[in-house]
């Protein structure tokens, strides 16, 4: 296949040129040129701005794409994106967010499960909107959209989600100090991070198959832990004997030090449902919260984000 990636040389853009490449795929990607980590040599590179309409129309015309990742565009942009990718593509396959149903009712998460969104829980009604616009538009045309719904991402080359909400290397550094850290509330609440590669591999099935055309697939790692286990991997991986201390989520907020959305969120559980993605894509997520954790904390001291050392 002939793919084109709108944001494809970062974090999870960069995963999935690293799987679509290995899979034998013609990949180019849409960027800026601000950053290029570990994206394949074979990767072929268009530098530009992913929201000049003529440039975008200029090159999907162009090349014909088989497929469309997008992983960046907004509900505005999705707008005038989609009508061009029906013309000059073959399909679009967009990357949503497990945040959209939060706070949640009904543990683990599926797909039809209710989106409230409200705005204190770090505003994910714009992620909602761009699934609409995608829904709308494959009703309207039959076009072959689909959105991913990924939660909270990890893996080497951005920081991990802390344990505020945030992804504040601070956090991070303390632990490997052994400084005290607080956990909000009783610790109990589930947080479900997935790796990268996971989801470049969910991303590369969506592709293949014409199942996806109209549908919504949450893509999350094997299992949920809880604040304080992840507190505690985050210890034993930097071999620090921390001492923790529960601390009531509104008296974190009172020192405004962390946003408060990325708060909020956090201590709301994230359970998510993947088996419509298991049965009708063959995902399965293979790597653990832990190993996806070490490899977090391993590129982040390579970086010189964090001063520790990693074990095993």
């Amino acid at each position: 296949m002939n793919i084109l990636i709108v944001g494809g040389t970062r974090f999870l853009g960069a995963a999935i040129s690293r799987e679509l490449v290995r899979g034998g795929h013609s990949v180019t990607a849409l960027h800026r040129g601000h950053s290029q980590w570990n994206v394949p040599v074979e990767l072929k590179h268009v530098l530009g701005d992913a929201r000049d309409r003529d440039q975008v129309s200029a090159l999907l015309l162009e090349n014909r794409f088989d497929a469309v990742v997008d992983t960046i565009l907004s509900a505005a942009d999705l707008e005038w994106y989609l009508p061009l990718a029906h013309r000059y593509a073959g399909q679009l396959a967009h990357c949503g967010s497990t945040g959209v149903y939060a706070p949640l009712s009904i543990v683990p998460a599926r797909e039809d499960d209710p989106t409230p969104c409200p705005p204190e829980f770090g505003g994910f009604g714009e992620k909602l909107e761009q699934d609409r616009v995608l829904m709308a538009f494959h009703e309207k045309t039959g076009f072959k959209t689909c959105s991913l719904r990924v939660s909270n991402i990890f893996g080497a080359g951005d920081v991990p989600l802390d344990g505020w909400g945030a992804r504040n290397p601070k956090y991070f550094q303390r632990v490997a100090d052994g400084a005290a850290i607080w956990i909000p509330d009783h610790g109990l609440s589930l947080l479900q991070p997935v790796h990268t590669d996971d989801l470049a591999r969910g991303f590369h099935a969506a592709l293949l198959t014409d199942k996806t055309a109209g549908q919504i697939y949450n893509l999350s790692s094997e299992r949920a832990v809880t604040l304080t286990l992840y507190a505690q991997l985050t210890m034993e991986l930097l071999g620090s004997k921390s001492p923790v201390k529960y601390v009531p989520m509104e008296e974190i907020l009172a020192l405004r030090k962390t946003d408060e959305g990325g708060l909020r969120f956090l201590v709301e559980h994230m359970c998510i449902d993947w088996s419509k993605a298991r049965e009708e894509l063959g995902y399965v997520p293979r790597v653990t919260v832990r190993e996806g954790l070490r490899e977090s904390l391993r590129w982040m001291c390579g970086s010189g984000l964090l001063n520790g050392v990693v074990r095993d």
